[in-house]
C-alpha cells in the first residue's frame, strides 16, 4: 500500500468514526447535501465563548482563515491571495456578476442545464444589455470544441460548473481555460461538485466559487470564492465593510483602502463556528487533492471504484445508468433512469436511513471516498425493498 492510500485509509476511518449516522444507515447524496462528521473543535470554541472573554475565543481561531486560504489554493492549484471565504456559491458568482463594468452587448455564455446559482446572478445583469447565451448538453454530455466554437467577437465570460450537477459530466478546464485565454475571455467555473472529489486546476480560469457543504463534507452556509490576480482590479465590490479594508487604529480611522486580493470581498465578521468546520474540511482533503500529487488521486479513484460498483449493481435492479463513465468526463455523480417514479424511490432511501436525490427527472447517487462496501450492500438492499413495493 502506497503512502497516499495509507492517508487516504486513515482519513476515511477517521470521517466513518465522526458519523454516528452510519450505524443506521448511510450518504449517498455528497452532490447536494453531505453529512458533517462531528466536531470536538467546535465543542471547544463553543466552550470557550460560553465560559472565557471573546478575546480568548479570537485567538483561538486567528490563523484559521489564513490555514483555509492556503488549503484550498494548494487543492485548486492557485494562491493563496486569490481566495476569498464566502457563504456559498451563489455569493461567489454574484461577486463577479455584479463586480464586472459591463458593456452593452456583452455575452455570456453558459450551458442550458446549470445549477441555478449559476444561472440567476448572470440573468441579473441582462437589464444592462448583457445577453446571456447557452448551449446545449446532449444525452447528459457536454461537448467543449461546440462550447468553444460558441465563443464570438462579442462574449465577454464563460460561465460553466466543472461538473454538471444533473448529468455528471466533466468539462476539461485546461483546455476550455486556454481556449478563453486565447480569445480574452473570463472563464467562470462553478466547482461544487468537483472540489473534495476530483483533482482541480484552475490556474487557467479566472474566477471560481463553491459551497463547502457538499464533497468537502464541511459546514452548511459556507464556501469559497477564487478571483485570479489578473481579475481582481476589475471586479468592484458590490459589499463593503469593515473587514473588507486595510484596518486603520481604531475604527474611527476611516481608510477606503481594499486588502489585498480577494480577502476584499469579505466584507464583515467572519462564521466563527463555520471557520473552524471548514477548517477541519479543508485540512481532510487538502492532503489528498494537491495538483501534481497523483495524476488521479487515490480518493477519486475510490470514489470511481464506488460508483462502478453501484452502476453495475444498481442495474440488475432494472435501472438504467445515465452518466458517463468516460474516463475524461466522469465524476463521482451517478444518474439512473428507470420506469420507478425516482421521487418516490429518494423517500423510501430516506425512510431506510439512506441518502440520495433526484434531480432532472432521475435519481442521483454520489458515493464518497469513505462508503465501503457495507454502506453499497444497504443501498441495494434498500433498493429491491423499494422496488418490489
Amino acid at each position: 500500500m502506497s503512502a497516499m492510500d495509507q492517508t487516504l485509509e486513515r482519513i476515511a476511518s477517521d470521517i466513518r468514526s465522526r458519523l454516528p449516522r452510519l450505524e443506521r444507515g448511510a450518504s449517498f447524496n455528497h452532490a447536494g447535501i453531505a453529512p458533517q462528521p462531528k466536531s470536538d473543535a467546535v465543542e471547544a470554541a463553543e466552550r470557550i465563548r460560553a465560559e472565557r472573554p471573546y478575546t480568548e475565543l479570537f485567538a483561538h481561531i486567528s490563523g484559521l482563515p489564513r490555514r483555509i486560504r492556503e488549503g484550498w489554493a494548494k487543492m485548486l492549484n492557485v494562491q493563496p491571495v486569490e481566495i476569498g471565504i464566502t457563504h456559498h456559491t451563489a455569493e461567489g458568482v454574484n461577486v463577479i456578476a455584479q463586480g464586472l463594468d459591463w458593456r452593452a452587448g456583452d455575452r455570456i455564455l453558459t450551458i442550458d442545464v446549470e445549477y441555478p446559482s449559476n444561472v440567476y446572478p448572470w440573468w441579473n445583469v441582462r437589464d444592462r444589455g448583457v445577453e446571456v447565451v447557452t448551449i446545449g448538453e446532449h444525452a447528459g454530455r457536454v461537448d467543449l470544441d461546440e462550447l468553444i466554437d460558441a465563443i464570438d467577437e462579442r462574449t465577454r465570460l464563460v460561465a460553466v460548473s466543472h461538473v454538471q450537477f444533473a448529468s455528471g459530466c466533466t468539462i476539461d478546464l485546461l483546455k476550455l481555460g486556454a481556449a478563453c485565454r486565447a480569445r480574452g475571455v473570463i472563464l467562470f467555473v462553478d466547482v461544487a461538485q468537483s472540489l473534495g472529489a476530483l483533482p482541480v486546476d484552475l490556474s487557467l480560469a479566472d474566477a471560481a466559487a463553491w459551497p463547502t457543504w457538499k464533497w468537502q463534507m464541511g459546514p452548511i452556509g459556507m464556501g469559497g470564492l477564487y478571483v485570479s490576480q489578473g481579475l481582481i482590479d476589475q471586479i468592484r465590490p458590490a459589499f463593503v465593510g469593515t473587514d473588507g479594508m486595510i484596518r486603520g487604529k481604531d475604527y474611527l480611522d476611516y481608510r477606503f483602502e481594499f486588502r489585498p486580493g480577494a480577502a476584499r470581498f469579505e466584507y464583515s465578521s467572519a462564521n466563527v463556528l463555520g471557520l473552524i468546520g471548514v477548517d477541519e474540511a479543508v485540512g481532510r482533503l487538502a492532503p489528498l487533492f494537491e495538483p501534481g500529487v497523483e495524476p488521479s488521486p487515490a480518493a477519486t479513484r475510490r470514489i470511481f471504484a464506488n460508483a462502478d460498483q453501484i452502476i453495475e449493481r444498481v442495474k440488475r435492479l432494472g435501472f438504467e445508468p445515465f452518466s458517463t463513465t468516460d474516463a475524461n468526463q466522469r465524476s463521482g455523480i451517478v444518474m439512473f433512469d428507470s420506469r420507478h417514479d425516482p421521487e418516490a424511490v429518494v423517500k423510501g432511501l430516506e425512510a431506510r436511513g439512506i441518502d440520495a436525490a433526484c434531480r432532472g427527472g432521475r435519481l442521483r447517487l454520489a458515493p464518497h471516498f469513505y462508503n465501503n462496501d457495507d454502506d453499497v450492500d444497504g443501498l441495494i438492499e434498500a433498493l429491491g425493498e423499494i422496488i418490489q413495493d
